[in-house]
């Protein structure tokens, strides 16, 4: 288990950022730093109601570009996040992620380049989400880290319950962690997430993989 301290943390600097575009939603990379991410199946959620969530969160974006100050995060978590939150944890869609097989598909493809394109950090495999901690190394961007993960999970899901079509969501949602704080309370929801809908332990997977000071 790594033992991460403020010694390890990259503080959040706005003229380090980089700035992009994943298909419809604006990506912030920042080297060195430690991303709390999220991906999800794809029928988690209705698709109308996602596409309505899509556009109303760009125009939003659009009006409170970022830095925001703390009124301003809160009032993002509360229109955006806290409902994306509880679709999910409401377990929507199939649900493939019950089956133990494809949640260990999943934690096989975290695990492969652990140590060598990025550090990972906790993560939960839920029925139809999962969340991680990680962090890039060498110049990884996030995009060529979940590509594969995404990628490879999905082909192999499709083969073992002898099914085809899309497995992920196109949109994997990325938050740069921004202090050691934060950091602790992302650690935390993981651990949680589970626990907070009730799940039994056959349902879902969880590692703890880092000490944080």
């Amino acid at each position: 288990m790594r033992a991460i301290g403020r010694e390890d943390f990259t503080a959040f600097d706005w003229d380090a950022v980089e700035k992009g575009h994943r298909r419809h939603l604006p990506q912030l990379d920042l080297p060195g730093a430690i991303y709390f991410v999220t991906f999800r199946l794809e029928d988690s959620m209705p698709q109308k109601l996602l596409k309505r969530w899509i556009y109303k969160r760009h125009a939003w974006l659009g009006e409170h570009p970022e830095p925001w100050d703390e009124a301003t995060r809160k009032e993002y978590q509360r229109i955006f996040t806290v409902r994306m939150e509880r679709y999910l944890d409401a377990g929507y869609g199939e649900c493939l992620l019950r089956d133990e097989r494809c949640r260990r598909e999943v934690a096989e493809r975290l695990l492969f380049k652990h140590d060598c394109d990025y550090d990972l950090g906790d993560w939960v495999v839920m029925p139809n989400h999962v969340h991680v901690l990680l962090q890039p190394l060498g110049g990884v961007c996030l995009e060529e880290i979940m590509k594969p993960v995404k990628g490879i999970s999905a082909r192999n899901i499709n083969r073992l319950l002898d099914r085809s079509g899309s497995v992920w969501m196109q949109e994997s949602f990325s938050h740069i962690v921004r202090s050691l704080e934060q950091l602790k309370k992302f650690q935390r929801y993981i651990q949680m997430n589970p626990q907070k809908v009730g799940l039994p332990a056959t349902d879902f997977s969880y590692e703890q993989r880092w000490q944080i000071a």
